[in-house]
């Protein structure tokens, strides 16, 4: 009894068992790209090593030979070199003083080079020896000396170093009578002045009488002093006049033609023009003579017309007849003349 109840006790005592399920077998997959990817992973192809360059390879295998051992030097060589190398310290320094030196004195010579320009200055803007004692004035023919040193703002007793010879110059420009000026110092107390007067041909008859030059510019209203016994160009629209330059100029370019042609025909010698005047589209016509001979040009070949002109009065003159009008305007014949005597 006790053993079975002892063999119960024992049987009831120890832990059960557990039943373990079976091992299910591994069922057996179908490979896939991607599995197979993993399981064999491709092989990369071995990088090549960069070519080195020859230079470098030369290096290295420079660097691999056994460099040559130092000789060991005496106490004497040791002692040359560090006299050598306080020689080299010592000439490095005395040229640095020298050089240093050379600075120095050259900078001691621009301040003194200032000091003696700036006390030169102030000696020639102060001494009297270049005050303005005389000004020479070539070229005028109509004005006054005392009116171009007025004109330029040339004062006798004036420093010659304070006048500003482009001053002077621009001042004199603006005198209507100045076409060109130059104005010259000449040391140490002289001043020379040179001028190109404009020369009056003719008086443009507008609200007033104005003088015109050679070169078709009207420069300056009739003064009591100016000259008055000029051709008058007259016909001319005033309004006009001032306000298109085109017509303008072409009124006083044909005016100074004409003017020009006269002459080189060599009537001036014979006749004296007194008036030009513009007949709208008839064209121009000359008051010749004290008497004021009327010649009509019309319009073109002015200098052939007045070739022809000059022949006419010559011949009338040989039989002393004085002609009032003459028409050089025949359209259909140029080269016909027209004379009506008085």
């Amino acid at each position: 009894m006790n053993r079975r109840r002892t063999a119960a006790g024992r049987k009831r005592l120890a832990p059960k068992k557990r039943k373990t399920p079976p091992k299910k077998r591994p069922t057996k997959q179908r490979p896939t790209a991607k599995r197979q990817a993993k399981k064999s992973p491709a092989k990369r192809a071995p990088r090549k090593a960069a070519a080195r360059p020859r230079a470098q390879n030369r290096r290295r295998l420079a660097s691999k030979k056994a460099k040559p051992a130092k000789a060991k030097q005496s106490w004497r060589e040791r002692m040359a070199a560090a006299r050598a190398g306080v020689g080299a310290w010592v000439t490095r320094s005395r040229g640095l003083l020298e050089r240093s030196g050379q600075a120095a004195i050259l900078g001691l010579a621009v301040v003194a080079l200032v000091w003696v320009g700036d006390q030169t200055v102030g000696y020639a803007r102060t001494a009297d020896a270049f005050a303005i004692r005389e000004v020479v004035i070539e070229g005028n023919l109509r004005l006054e000396a005392i009116d171009v040193r007025r004109a330029a703002g040339l004062q006798i007793g004036s420093n010659i170093f304070e006048v500003s010879t482009e001053s002077a110059r621009d001042r004199l420009l603006q005198h209507p009578w100045v076409k060109e000026a130059a104005v010259v110092r000449k040391l140490p107390n002289r001043v020379r002045v040179e001028l190109v007067e404009r020369t009056p041909v003719a008086l443009v008859a507008l609200d007033q009488l104005y003088l015109v030059s050679e070169e078709g510019v009207v420069f300056k209203r009739l003064g009591v002093d100016d000259p008055a016994d000029l051709p008058i160009v007259t016909g001319i629209a005033s309004e006009r006049f001032y306000d298109d330059f085109d017509y303008r100029k072409a009124v006083l370019l044909r005016s100074m033609a004409v003017l020009q042609d006269y002459e080189g025909a060599g009537l001036s010698e014979l006749e004296r023009v007194s008036e030009i005047h513009f007949e709208g589209p008839t064209g121009i016509e000359l008051f010749v003579g004290d008497d004021g001979m009327h010649v009509r040009m019309g319009n073109g070949q002015h200098r052939n017309k007045l070739r022809r002109l000059r022949q006419v009065l010559e011949r009338l003159a040989r039989e002393k007849a004085r002609p009032a009008y003459v028409y050089l305007d025949n359209v259909r014949s140029p080269e016909r003349v027209t004379v009506r005597l008085h």
